[in-house]
């Protein structure tokens, strides 16, 4: 038994708390210990036990960082299993197409009902990933499907195939005075404009290095032009949104905290995320497409469906 901080460690709890803290780089690394041994005291409080294992140093390090830690304990709790289900489907095309490939709606929040308008009902979708018919643009074409279903008129976007430029930090928008939304002059003058005039969003993304693409950065980057001088918005309440998000990891909810973080600058600009959905499984050898190059999820109809039935609710929502 070894005692760190004052919390006694077992072996084996030892051993894995040793391999966790290595894993962040000198700079950050005492700030991260200190939040886990924090969090093992309560436990071990609560529970009333004299010494750490390895499955309570997950449990607490868990608490503390995001589900994106996913892989590295997936390593250390079974390494053979990590081995079989994300290093082999990238050798073998067997193992690839036996990926579990899951699309996760999230549970919708109550709602009130508003009243039945008789205006046009718009929703327009930004599709921030680079690959036309990928698995992030097949969710959106089923929730816009869905949504005309309901009786929306739709538009899509591919965020790669504008001309939008990067925010340069100027805060012109910020002045008194300033009518325009955005100083630069580029694509986004117009999308502006088709934001403003429409009551549904959709915002659809693929997650690359842990975090939403550039393309979705950058668009959400130049929305900060709808806060003006003295943190007064121009978009009013009314709109409500859907996220989708898809990544590689065979987890559906590895990346839950990056789509709640692109709900959340949503909800700085007052629009409401009604429905939210997580697609996974898409690593391996032919990077989430099919044998036509397009996104696995079409050979997934069921998984699709959910999609579709979303975007319908969505414009019930309306």
């Amino acid at each position: 038994m070894k005692i760190v901080n004052n919390i006694p460690f077992g072996p084996d709890g030892q051993e894995v708390f040793e391999k966790i803290i290595a894993i962040w780089p000198p700079i950050i690394r005492d700030r991260k210990k200190e939040k886990i041994i924090y969090i093992l005291s309560l436990l071990m409080q609560t529970r009333k036990l004299k010494t750490v294992d390895k499955n309570l140093v997950i449990e607490a390090t868990r608490l503390v960082v995001p589900k994106s830690y996913d892989p590295i304990f997936h390593m250390i709790e079974d390494m053979d299993m990590f081995v079989k289900k994300m290093l082999d489907p990238f050798k073998d095309i067997k193992a690839y197409n036996k990926i579990p490939v899951q699309v996760k709606r999230w549970q919708r929040p109550p709602r009130k009902k508003t009243a039945t308008s008789t205006t046009q009902k718009q929703v327009i979708a930004f599709c921030a990933s680079p690959r036309k018919n990928g698995n992030t643009d097949l969710l959106i074409e089923e929730a816009l499907k869905g949504a005309e279903a309901a009786g929306a008129q739709t538009e899509k976007i591919m965020l790669n195939r504008i001309n939008m430029e990067y925010c340069i930090g100027c805060r012109k928008c910020k002045e008194p005075g300033f009518e325009q939304i955005y100083i630069i002059k580029d694509d986004m003058t117009e999308i502006y404009r088709k934001i403003i005039d429409a009551r549904g969003i959709i915002v659809g993304f693929p997650i690359y290095t842990g975090r939403e693409c550039a393309q979705l950065s950058t668009f959400l980057d130049r929305w900060d032009g709808f806060e003006r001088y003295l943190l007064q918005g121009c978009l009013k309440p009314g709109r409500i949104a859907m996220v989708i998000g898809t990544w590689g990891y065979p987890y559906s909810d590895t990346y839950d905290h990056v789509i709640e973080n692109i709900i959340s600058v949503l909800h700085l600009h007052k629009v409401e995320t009604v429905e939210a959905l997580s697609a996974c499984g898409f690593e391996g050898i032919l990077h989430g497409l099919g044998p036509n190059r397009r996104g696995v999820l079409a050979q997934h109809p069921r998984q699709l469906k959910k999609a579709y039935e979303a975007g319908k609710a969505f414009v019930e929502c309306m």
